[in-house]
């Protein structure tokens, strides 16, 4: 999977007239922080308008600058740049040694940030993977759940085509605090806590509003008891809570450290007037919109919710937890002032969530008894899956709008071969 990925992204984002469609739209905010921070040691990105100059056309050129106490700051959160920074200092160090310009945007921090995010893709489905294992699933099994989750969504899309998104990053840290936090749970080892509370303090690094994958935990845990008696153990001992309480700020300082310098304060509201309006929420745009509907781009999410009622025929707690937590999670991200997300692929804040979907995925497919039901599930997961790669193409070729789709425009273009 991971060498199909490499060669896609080598053929589709390497080269000279490609890369500028690399850090893109949100993605130039998250990137920013590190040309910012070790070329130009300008925090307060006075370097914006030379590159957005020199590296991109009026299609490309995203603002992704605010102000906060009379100071230009950047409006997204450090996380990502954490996690790019090891192939942007790989990037930076083969720039030197060639004749490309060491000013953060050329050839190779580019197709080094691309890799990177490949690395981050395969973390995330190799611990995606080891907790399909710790609910049953069979290297066959967890497998074909892995494939499909992985082509038949747009993770795909935003692992090869959009990478410097924050959303594959949120994929993979989801996926190892869920193991984590599940063999944690299971187990009752202090030092599988201690990794789980890291990861839940990087999730919230990366994009806040992603820290309520930690709920999932209740799932794992089949109700509230089991989580609160592991959380007695590190309570007994104030040094082990204080502990697990570092660790999960530890990752947030960094974000601390940037606003100060930034603008002399510690607390910072990047986003502006940009909020979540609980009172409004688009539900069914959200999910069923042609603009960006959840189920119309993405169908295979539907598929795995579905698990959720074999399950509640086997585990009817887990079920109900599951309900509610999905319930929750729609609610709040359709309750975002701009409910839709800009321009996307598809609803792209689901990505986070996906290592939760494909365990329910899991359970559907195991409620499987009989070789008919079993060829007609699988018939029509494959078939959504291929759906799924067709519509990414579409998008590609912009037969598909990153916005303005409507019923007219969606069925105009459906099926149609770029």
């Amino acid at each position: 999977m991971l060498i199909v990925c490499v060669w896609v992204s080598a053929n589709l984002k390497w080269g000279d007239k490609d890369r500028k469609n690399v850090v893109v739209s949100d993605g130039k905010g998250y990137y920013a922080y590190l040309p910012a921070a070790l070329i130009y040691h300008n925090l307060n990105l006075g370097f914006f308008d030379s590159i957005e100059g020199k590296y991109f056309d009026e299609n490309t050129r995203y603002e992704y600058r605010s102000g906060a106490y009379g100071k230009t700051i950047d409006k997204y959160f450090a996380g990502v740049a954490v996690m790019q920074l090891p192939f942007f200092l790989a990037g930076h160090a083969i720039t030197l040694m060639s004749n490309e310009a060491p000013d953060g945007y050329s050839k190779w921090y580019i197709i080094c940030t691309c890799l990177g995010a490949l690395f981050w893709l395969g973390v995330g489905l190799y611990y995606l993977r080891k907790l399909l294992r710790l609910h049953g699933a069979s290297d066959g099994l967890s497998a074909f759940v892995l494939y499909t989750i992985f082509f038949g969504t747009n993770l795909y899309h935003y692992s090869v085509i959009e990478p410097c998104m924050s959303h594959l990053y949120s994929f993979s840290l989801v996926s190892m605090f869920l193991y984590f936090g599940k063999v944690w749970i299971d187990g009752g080892q202090k030092k599988y806590g201690f990794i789980a509370a890291l990861l839940f303090g990087m999730i919230f690094l990366v994009r806040p509003v992603n820290v309520l994958a930690g709920l999932w935990l209740i799932y794992e845990a089949r109700g509230m008891q089991v989580l609160k008696a592991r959380k007695l153990e590190f309570l007994r001992k104030p040094t082990l809570t204080l502990l697990v309480l570092i660790l999960m700020i530890l990752p947030f300082t960094v974000q601390l450290a940037i606003w100060k310098i930034q603008t002399g304060h510690w607390f910072v509201n990047s986003y502006g007037d940009e909020a979540f309006h609980f009172l409004q929420p688009h539900v069914i745009d959200f999910l069923f919109s042609y603009k960006k509907g959840l189920f119309v781009y993405l169908p295979l999410t539907l598929i795995a919710l579905l698990g959720i009622i074999p399950l509640w025929k086997s585990d009817r707690k887990r079920s109900v937890i599951a309900m509610l937590f999905f319930a929750l999670i729609i609610y709040i991200l359709s309750s975002w002032w701009q409910w839709y997300y800009g321009g996307s692929f598809g609803t792209r804040v689901v990505i986070e969530f996906l290592p939760m979907l494909s365990i329910l995925l899991l359970v559907f497919l195991r409620s499987l008894h009989t070789t008919q039901s079993k060829i007609a599930a699988y018939t029509c997961i494959i078939a959504l899956t291929l759906f799924c790669q067709f519509q990414t193409i579409q998008y590609r070729y912009m037969l598909i709008h990153w916005s303005e789709m409507t019923y007219e425009k969606y069925w105009d273009v459906f099926g149609k071969i770029p």
